[in-house]
């Protein structure tokens, strides 16, 4: 079984698929890796028998600030699947200037951070939709009012289907 997740670094994609057996293919090359815990955000991260310290201090839902070696990294952690959502939520094309901010994925409503009346900005958290045991953060493709909430906590959606109306 492999864990598949897309790390955004300066701007640079990279693509890590890790397995249970301590692989870890990272964009297309094969490493042997481990990785263990020395305190709370401290670990000792072992790729191809080179030994690495490194504190991870999670930003927010997605973002961390990784210390390796005193160099100080921002990085974007999301799974194949959202980093998948995300992208089909930033090509929501805006037409006369209402947006209809879709399902990207069939899943469950689990959160409505938002209501109608309410003004968001771009990339703002509008709702948690849970999909395949994963929440996923989705956020608004543009700033605007929220004109509509289509959707009620608990609700399940299908994919494509119309979750909130932005003016």
């Amino acid at each position: 079984m492999m864990n598949e997740f897309v790390v955004t670094i300066n701007g640079k994609k990279i693509q890590i698929s890790l397995s249970n057996a301590h692989k870890a293919i990272i964009d297309g090359k094969e490493f042997d890796y481990r990785l263990s815990r020395i305190n709370h955000n401290t670990f000792n991260l072992s790729i191809d028998n080179k030994s690495y310290l490194i504190s991870a201090e999670k930003n927010n839902s997605s973002e961390y600030i990784i210390t390796l070696n005193g160099q100080v990294i921002e990085s974007r952690v999301l799974s194949a699947l959202q980093e998948r959502a995300a992208g089909l939520i930033e090509s929501v094309s805006v037409k006369n200037t209402t947006t209809f901010l879709k399902s990207p994925m069939p899943g469950m409503i689990l959160k409505i951070k938002r209501q109608a009346g309410e003004f968001v900005h771009q990339g703002d958290s509008l709702l948690i939709l849970e999909a395949m045991k994963m929440e996923n953060d989705i956020r608004s493709p543009v700033s605007g009012t929220i004109k509509e909430v289509r959707i009620k906590e608990g609700q399940p959606v299908e994919k494509g289907i119309p979750l909130m109306v932005i003016e």
